[in-house]
Order: structure tokens, then C-alpha cells, then sequence
């Protein structure tokens, strides 16, 4: 049977992410970072139209910055890409070592009791530090997660990543039709971990993000309101040095409804949104500003 083109590229893929998981794995620590800060500095030399979107997202998210700061800034993102792949690549070798080795815990007790309220928890978390390490973290230090995503476009790849996700005992819930299963693991006291700061378009609502509406996923709110189970935001900042990391969990939420569900939801939604503004704010260099997050915007009748 002739081999499609498409099924020989995915091949490729997987086999050159492969050898570059070994690569990454094999080097010691300090050499491993600098193959992130090279691989971030090549990305951005050969990316030029996600290069030209980050830096059109922080001149408009910073405009007390200027030029040459931004072009400063968004070197640092790409820098914090490449370091981002590089770790993700390594993580086989960090769990077999103790994660713990590489990421501080904080004080998860008010997490662990919402949790053991019997509602279930949702975790909110979104593209800073290194989200992929962050689903393992938490699986560990917290409990299981059950984490949306969606599939990736090469069916190979794709199994070979969600192989690495699961090392800490984490499930994957494909991000089509995940609403359902969201609900069943809430409703059996598990945990969720939905990343909800990319453009919805137009399954999302507006709230304000940096200062414009950005099209926002209301399924946390949506969920939290109706199964009454609480809300944790929690990421995994990188520290400064070689591969240190610190798992961030602010203060539980506790839906309070009311009688008007859609502001409920759109409430919810903006606090959610407005707490991971706040910690991208702290380390700016961290998020993934070559999202297009403001591609959606509202109709002119409801900008104003």
C-alpha cells in the first residue's frame, strides 16, 4: 500500500520530537537550558508572523513601555518558548527523579479541603510558566487531574505526547465534547483542570483582558455555578536560575449564585480572567503572547 504524504510527515515529526526528547534528556541540566535559550532564539529568528503578533500584544498590553523594551520583552517570551519545549521534553527524567526536586509546593491545604468537600474541584490555569509541567505538579502534589486538550493534528505525535501527560497519573480529556465528561469527573469528586486564556471566538463571552474584551471560555463559571463545585487558579511560575520552578494556588472559590445566571457566569468569568492577568502581569515573559487572544472581538454595537 503507497504511504500518504501526510502519514510519512507525521512520522518525521514524531521521530525528530523523539530524538529531540532524548537530546534534551540526555544533556546535563546547564547544557539543557542553554539548548532552550538557543532553541527560543531560532523560533523567533525563522517565526516571523508569531514574532510580529507578540509584539503587537505588548505594545498594546504595556503602552507606558517603550520600543526597544518591547523588542526586549518579546525576546524574553521567545527565550521562555524555547526553554518551555526543552522542559517538557526532559519531564520523564524529572518524574523519575522526584519532581519535587525541581518545583516548590506552597501551602495547599485550602485546595485539598475544597476537595475533600465531595463537590469536586476545578482547576484554572492558563499558558504561564510551563503549563505541561504544571498538570504533572499538581497531579502529584494535589491530586489526579483531569485536564482538557485538544488533539493534536498528527495522530503519532499525539500519542506519544498524551503518553508523557499521564506519567504522573494525569488523564486527558479531549477538549471535543469534554463538557460532559467534565461534569461526571466533578460529580464523582475529581478534579478538572481547564487552561481557558486562549480566544474562544465564538463560543466565548467578552470580558476585559488587558484592557479590551477578549472572547473568554465561560465552561469553569458555567460548571462551578451549576454542580456548586469550587474554583482553584493555580500555575507553575519558573524561577530564576536553571530549571527551578515554584506551583502557585491562590485562595478557593465558592460559586454564589444568584437569580441571574448569565451575570453569575460572566462575574465569574471576568474574576477568573482578572486573576490571571494579575500573575501574567508579575512575570509577562512567561505567557504566550503569540496567541492571537484578541482575534474575537464583540460587535460594534456591543463595544461601547
Amino acid at each position: 500500500m503507497t504511504k500518504t504524504p501526510g502519514f510519512i510527515r507525521s512520522n518525521i515529526e514524531c521521530l525528530l520530537v523523539r530524538a529531540f526528547s532524548r537530546l534534551a534528556s540526555a544533556l546535563p541540566e546547564k547544557a539543557a537550558y542553554r539548548l532552550g535559550l538557543l532553541l527560543g532564539r531560532i523560533i523567533r529568528a525563522v517565526d516571523r508572523r508569531h514574532r510580529t503578533v507578540a509584539d503587537e500584544n505588548l505594545a498594546a498590553a504595556f503602552p507606558e513601555k517603550t520600543h526597544d523594551e518591547i523588542r526586549e520583552l518579546g525576546r524574553r517570551v521567545y527565550r521562555h518558548i524555547g526553554l518551555i519545549i526543552v522542559e517538557s521534553l526532559r519531564v520523564r527524567l524529572m518524574l523519575d527523579a522526584g519532581l519535587h526536586r525541581w518545583v516548590q509546593s506552597p501551602d495547599l491545604a485550602d485546595a485539598r479541603a475544597a476537595l475533600h468537600a465531595g463537590k469536586g474541584l476545578i482547576v484554572v490555569t492558563a499558558h504561564i510558566g510551563n503549563w505541561e509541567i504544571a498538570g504533572h505538579a499538581a497531579s502529584i502534589m494535589l491530586t489526579p487531574l483531569h485536564s482538557v486538550a485538544r488533539q493534536l493534528d498528527n495522530p503519532l505525535l499525539e500519542r506519544y505526547i498524551d503518553e508523557m501527560r499521564r506519567l504522573s497519573g494525569q488523564q486527558i480529556l479531549d477538549k471535543r465534547g469534554a463538557v460532559r465528561d467534565m461534569m461526571q469527573v466533578l460529580k464523582n469528586g475529581g478534579a478538572v483542570a481547564i487552561l481557558m486564556d486562549q480566544d474562544a471566538r465564538r463560543h466565548g463571552i467578552f470580558v476585559n483582558f488587558f484592557g479590551r474584551p477578549a472572547s473568554t471560555w465561560p465552561t469553569a463559571a458555567a460548571l462551578s455555578l451549576r454542580l456548586g463545585s469550587p474554583i482553584v487558579t493555580g500555575f507553575v511560575r519558573r524561577l530564576d536560575g536553571q530549571f527551578r520552578y515554584e506551583l502557585i494556588a491562590d485562595p478557593v472559590l465558592w460559586p454564589q449564585p444568584t437569580d441571574d445566571r448569565e451575570a453569575d457566569i460572566r462575574n465569574l468569568t471576568q474574576l477568573l480572567t482578572s486573576r490571571i492577568e494579575a500573575h501574567i502581569r508579575e512575570c509577562p515573559e512567561q505567557w504566550f503572547w503569540v496567541h492571537r487572544r484578541w482575534k474575537t472581538q464583540p460587535p460594534p454595537k456591543d463595544q461601547g
